[in-house]
């Protein structure tokens, strides 16, 4: 697969030919390069209609991993490159006519004549190609390190550029050589073996219905969800565990969530809930924080054990252990439940029978069957003639389709998202090919067929999905996703194809879209404001396949939590020596002391390294590196995520490494470093695209020039580090996410925030007070942010309030609002109420003071989700139905003096969820009083859920138990 055909096109692009390209070329040679552009992506057509006909064909798969390596040392090439800069006339003309000769030549080979198709010699060129291209593009991008790293470039480089492009041109006279046998040789091809040419014409329907709810709705086994209810709820005082297990892929976490969501049978008899997902590599530390719900980073495995076990003491606790893999895993826990002979209960799901025995007691070991047919069909006509709207003139194959399944669910759902991404106009014999090939996928053992299908959905994928699919195994197995930091990693990573008129994250999220349809992706949940999705995740089937095919493509080599660099889970792991130069452009993880391995430092070395991530499943604080162990070498690298630890010393050599386009680093308020001479050379980053630096504030760290970056796109500061004097001086049109931007409380010069005009989310952060007589810094100037949706409003704690003028600068086009510590008074509410496209407000930390809320009379109009989180003085609150006439959703956290839940809410007929946390049990119990009266009138889709409810008694509050933990 030609992966690397993705990335190098996106290399030249980015470099060259983007609205502000990191270096400029003249008219003729961008024309050169546009044209070189088209025909690289004629050969990426080629390649995969090509794989798409040769699929069974082993010589083809020898000769994809060829096209891979050449494709990757081109990428390496043009990253390399040594342009000179505009201050050495001689070396541009030099450079123009070196580059214009090798676009020339270079031209002739990338576009592939279909005489030689199906000609053996002509794919064994196609491998020669993606070595050559692979080549050039990391010795340009090594040479334009060079340049980016030397203002005022010296003549060696120069001389550097001439040695490389005779490299190249002697590759190509090879090649050329090669292309002049083929041709005289070309009747002696032989037409190579071809399969099926079954689901071919299987493209993404852009119009179809998206899939757009959380992949946790199960079909069928109704039974097993009375059995297994019945079993948590029977008379039995004693402590019971009750097993589940099944292959992967046949329900089992489905049927776990269905039954621990039950509102009426199971929510209501147990006292607290709580959930943890194990996986493979279990983690005790990790099952006991998910129990606790809890966000400690006390390291002491012991203490939170014994936090859990207190926790759970005299109350009746239903606990689910979901993927669990060993009897390890369950030794190590299981202490941790009391046995209070109160019908407490623990459910577990295996794929293992022998842990399953090995935990469960009595005859409580159930092994989910397999769908039936009426249950099977339903799932897919649910999928596919519910969701996407065929015609019916498809159910009779589709119901053929569905036998060969044989009743697996994920194997149901993956099928159905393969035809259900059908083109516009579908033909039934499209689908009937599609039956053709079960026939011969389909195997008797179970294992064997899940697998066959899921290659099936993904051979089928275009080349851009391909890549995008794979890269869900850079994250821990089970991980719930944000889909902000995805889309900008694949955008760091070069693995989207560039569109007109159309933002890169507009194109990710398109992509993101695509494969939640076909059922390779599932949506964990949405945004509260424009209904998007949120969070993702991939079913661990799903992602044990990702991470072999990655590992196969040398995309990725991840290294899990028990330190092991050369073998992975389920046999998907790397060889000593697949670690080699051309191995790995991707490292993952799961431990920082990876970073000080030999094999990984024997990568980056090799200038071959693009990314590395950082990924554990919490964060650390207090690390430290040896950073000179690979980033002095990483001189390629794109992708730098250490996000999730804190680290005690900021590398120095970061600034060289000139090629970053996506930085995540946690600074631990113990640093030391010289702040402003480093922050000073961020400046050197000018392929930078998203820079997330949490941290203490401190005087020495000023990042100067940030905002003045070309590509950046995405920035993220602590409080106190980004100030309103480092706003550009001239406009920023790439700039969408700026936060925290800090700014006194008064002053004279109004932020200029016409420079950003293109921010859709934006974080102020108004600092502290001053004494002297000036006037409230005006905020005018948010009122020219028409493409800002998202605004975060906070400021440092006290008891002085905010001037309301701050309110009345909010732009119209505002959809989400979130303030902090602002202490406005409820009479400014009335302001905020006119915001006329508000879907999301946020209230939180005094963000408005006072005993009284009067929420009456017209007010939000299109307000759909509030929070109201940690009002401590806020005592009454009277709604009016007509304040919010479309709420969905209200979430309270924390206002310990406010004991009644307001029963206007009663009357807001789209009310769905009653979110309540921490609150007083007289306010929980008047909200299930409201929920109780919507049920007398018929309307049950209202959904109260609590946490830690607690109750006064004398002058302490006490919690009376509820769910802890979170359902993933």
């Amino acid at each position: 697969m030609a992966i690397s055909l993705v990335t190098l096109l996106n290399t030249i692009h980015f470099h060259f030919l983007q609205p502000l390209p990191c270096l400029s070329v003249d008219d003729t040679e961008r024309i050169m390069i546009e044209s070189l552009c088209k025909k690289l992506r004629c050969l990426q057509a080629f390649l995969e209609h090509s794989e798409k006909n040769n699929i069974n064909c082993p010589a083809w798969i020898g000769l994809e991993t060829e096209i891979r390596d050449v494709a990757a040392e081109a990428e390496t090439k043009i990253d390399n490159i040594n342009c000179p800069s505009a201050s050495h006339p001689k070396k541009c003309l030099q450079f123009s006519e070196r580059f214009s000769y090798w676009i020339q030549s270079l031209k002739s080979l990338v576009h592939p004549k279909k005489k030689y198709i199906n000609c053996p010699a002509w794919r064994g060129l196609e491998t020669e190609i993606r070595d050559v291209a692979a080549e050039v593009e990391s010795k340009i991008e090594l040479q334009l390190y060079q340049l980016y790293n030397e203002e005022d470039a010296p003549v060696e480089p120069c001389e550097s550029l001439h040695q490389t492009l005779q490299q190249v041109m002697g590759d190509i006279e090879s090649l050329e050589r090669r292309i002049q046998q083929i041709e005289s040789n070309r009747n002696h091809s032989v037409e190579p073996p071809r399969r099926n040419a079954a689901i071919q014409n299987i493209k993404a329907d852009s119009s179809s219905k998206r899939c757009t709810e959380p992949e946790n709705v199960m079909v069928g086994c109704d039974d097993e969800f009375e059995t297994i209810k019945n079993k948590l709820i029977s008379d039995s005082n004693n402590l019971e565990v009750i097993s589940i297990t099944g292959m992967g892929g046949i329900g089992k976490t489905t049927l776990a969530q269905r039954v621990y969501n039950d509102e009426a049978a199971i929510a209501s008899y147990f006292d607290i809930r709580a959930w943890t997902t194990v996986s493979q590599q279990h983690n005790l530390r990790e099952m006991l924080r998910d129990l606790l719900g809890s966000n400690d980073n006390n390291p002491d495995v012991s203490y939170l054990a014994s936090q859990l076990r207190q926790r759970l003491l005299g109350h009746r606790y239903l606990i689910v252990i979901d993927d669990i893999w060993s009897t390890q895993a369950w030794d190590g826990i299981h202490r941790c439940f009391p046995k209070d002979f109160n019908g407490s209960r623990i459910l577990l799901t295996t794929r293992l029978k022998q842990v399953a025995g090995y935990v469960s007691s009595g005859n409580n070991l159930y092994s989910m069957r397999f769908l039936n047919f009426n249950e099977s069909w339903n799932l897919f006509y649910k999928k596919v003639f519910v969701e996407k709207k065929f015609p019916l003139e498809f159910e009779k194959i589709g119901r053929d389709v569905v036998k060969k399944c044989q009743g697996l669910p994920l194997t149901i759902i993956v099928v159905a998202g393969l035809l259900s991404s059908s083109s516009n106009k579908p033909s039934p014999n499209q689908w009937e090919n599609v039956v053709a090939n079960l026939d011969l996928l389909l195997d008797t053992d179970p294992e064997k067929k899940c697998s066959k299908m899921l290659s099936l959905s993904y051979n089928h994928l275009p080349l851009h999905l391909k890549v995008c699919f794979l890269y869900f195994g850079v994250f821990p197995e089970d991980s719930i996703i944000k889909v902000k930091k995805l889309i900008r990693l694949w955008i760091a990573e070069g693995f989207l194809k560039l569109e007109l008129n159309k933002a890169t994250e507009e194109v990710a999220y398109a992509y993101l879209q695509d494969l939640v349809d076909r059922g390779l992706v599932q949506i964990d949940k949405l945004s509260s404001f424009d209904n998007k999705i949120k969070y993702c995740k991939v079913h661990d089937v799903l992602h044990s396949f990702s991470l072999r095919e990655a590992e196969r493509e040398k995309l990725l080599c991840v290294i899990n939590e028990n330190n092991n660099v050369h073998e992975l889970e389920l046999g998907v792991g790397l060889a000593t020596s697949s670690l080699d130069r051309k191995a790995c452009r991707r490292v993952v993880s799961y431990q920082l002391s990876h970073i000080d391995a030999e094999p990984i430092t024997q990568i980056s070395r090799s200038h071959e390294l693009r990314s590395f991530l950082h990924l554990p499943r919490h964060s650390i604080v207090g690390v430290s590196c040896n950073n000179s162990r690979i980033l002095p070498y990483s001189k390629l690298l794109r992708v730098l995520n250490m996000s999730l630890c804190y680290l005690n010393h900021l590398p120095r050599e970061i600034v060289d490494l000139v090629h970053l386009r996506y930085l995540a680093l946690s600074i631990d308020k113990r640093a030391c470093f010289n702040g402003y001479q480093l922050c000073k050379q961020l400046c050197k980053l000018r392929c930078l695209q998203t820079i997330i630096i949490t941290n203490e504030p401190w005087h020495s760290f000023s990042p100067n020039n940030i905002l003045g970056m070309p590509q950046i796109r995405h920035v993220h500061f602590s409080p106190r580090t980004l100030y309103y004097h480092h706003l550009p001086k001239l406009v920023q049109g790439n700039l969408q996410t700026l936060s925290w931007l800090s700014l006194p409380q008064r002053l004279q010069t109004e932020p200029d925030f016409k420079v950003i005009p293109n921010v859709k989310e934006l974080g102020i952060h108004l600092m502290g007070f001053t004494w002297d007589l000036q006037p409230h810094i005006s905020m005018e100037g948010l009122l020219n942010l028409h493409q800002l949706e998202n605004l975060k409003f906070e400021r440092d704690g006290g008891c002085l309030k905010c001037d309301s003028k701050v309110l009345k600068a909010f732009p119209s086009n505002l959809k989400k609002l979130t303030l902090i510590r602002t202490n406005f008074s409820w009479e400014d509410m009335a302001i905020i109420s006119t915001l006329p496209n508000l879907e999301v407000l946020k209230l939180r930390e005094d963000a408005f003071c006072g005993p009284e809320w009067k929420a009456t009379g017209n007010g939000f109009c299109k307000l759909k989700y509030l929070e109201v989180n940690r009002l401590l003085s806020l005592k009454h609150w009277s709604v009016d139905a007509d304040h919010f006439p479309i709420l969905e959703c209200i979430f309270l956290y924390l206002c310990p003096d406010l004991v009644e839940f307001p029963t206007g809410f009663g009357e807001i007929n789209t009310l769905r969820l009653i979110d309540l946390k921490r609150c007083h049990l007289s306010l929980v119990t008047s909200a299930k009083k409201l929920q109780e009266e919507r049920r007398d009138l018929g309307d049950d889709r209202l959904v109260l859920r609590e946490f830690y409810t607690y109750r006064l008694i004398g002058t302490h509050y006490e919690a009376i138990g509820s769910e802890v933990g979170a359902v993933n």
